[in-house]
């Protein structure tokens, strides 16, 4: 089964403290675009991270938001902001790098930084089907000149996923990966 790949670049998940801090209390977040994950996308929105003097700007914010506030960087960015953002699960809120996050209205400081690792996105039949189940590390396959074999892929199986390959843009360029491309699960 050739199971499509979606490619993401550094954003923000927003707590709603951070939210209304950072755009004002009850803002209304403008949608951009939508992501590959159902009910998911991109706002119009973005803020800027920085560490001392060092800074990214027109970092993404993602809708909804999320019970904690989450900076997903790259692993270069860590060397941009002087930063040690582990890679961890998105989700996870544990032993992340601290940052600083500027809005419009405001700015927050705190341990939101992390790497995401690569994952896959499916519902449970999806994983059945597969012959995978919830937080599985598989390895998964692209082809291409550059075509590699991705390993340590965390499988995420939930009924509200869609099928995704999940990969950041600085994985995506190492192995030639574009938007509509599409890998395989190794058995």
């Amino acid at each position: 089964m050739r199971i499509p790949i979606g490619i993401s670049n550094r954003h923000v998940h927003l707590g709603q403290l951070e939210a209304d801090k950072l755009f004002g209390p009850g803002y209304a977040f403008k949608k951009f675009k939508d992501i590959t994950q159902p009910g998911q996308y991109a706002c119009e929105e973005t803020v800027t991270l920085v560490w001392e003097k060092w800074k990214i700007e027109k970092v993404r914010v993602m809708w909804p938001n999320r019970r904690t506030t989450q900076v997903e960087i790259m692993v270069g960015d860590n060397f941009i902001l002087w930063t040690n953002a582990p890679i961890e699960v998105s989700g996870e809120t544990k032993d992340l790098a601290y940052i600083k996050i500027v809005g419009p209205a405001g700015e927050v400081y705190g341990p939101f930084a992390l790497v995401a690792q690569r994952h896959l996105h499916c519902t449970i039949k999806d994983a059945q089907e597969l012959g995978i189940k919830n937080n599985d590390l598989i390895k998964m396959r692209v082809w291409g000149i550059r075509g590699l074999v991705f390993e340590n892929v965390d499988v995420r199986a939930r009924d509200d996923y869609a099928l995704d390959f999940h990969v950041d843009i600085e994985e995506a360029n190492a192995a030639g990966i574009k938007p509509g491309d599409r890998a395989e699960l190794i058995r």
